[in-house]
């Protein structure tokens, strides 16, 4: 009687299947959290480009309503807008501020 002192070709065919899965699920990993790195990127530029838009609404007297900052690649709409609240009216600004793909609406106080 001899001694076996290798695998035989299934276990080798299931290890390598096995491995296959294993590597391929990580590359998807990989993959997925390049492109959520991607997203958050652009969303952390939008809010970014949300928060110099309604800053410049609060501290410009003759802000546009519209606009365009080509330097940091923002446009911008602004809606006057107001609330009764009691006996007295809310004004404020309705902006929709937006970068390449993504925009947002912020609230600027009058």
């Amino acid at each position: 009687m001899s001694k076996n002192k290798g695998f035989t070709l299934m276990e080798v065919l299931i290890a390598i299947a096995i491995a296959g899965l294993v590597i391929t699920g990580g590359f998807r990993l990989i993959a997925m959290s390049y492109r959520l790195m991607s997203e958050i990127e652009n969303e952390r530029n939008l809010i970014l480009a949300a928060q110099k838009i309604w800053l410049r609404f609060r501290t410009e007297k003759d802000m546009p309503d519209t606009g365009t900052d080509d330097e940091n690649n923002i446009k911008w709409r602004a809606e006057k807008s107001s609330v009764p609240v009691d006996a007295y009216e809310l004004n404020y600004k309705r902006v929709t501020v937006s970068t390449n793909d993504r925009s947002m609406i912020i609230y600027v106080p009058e």
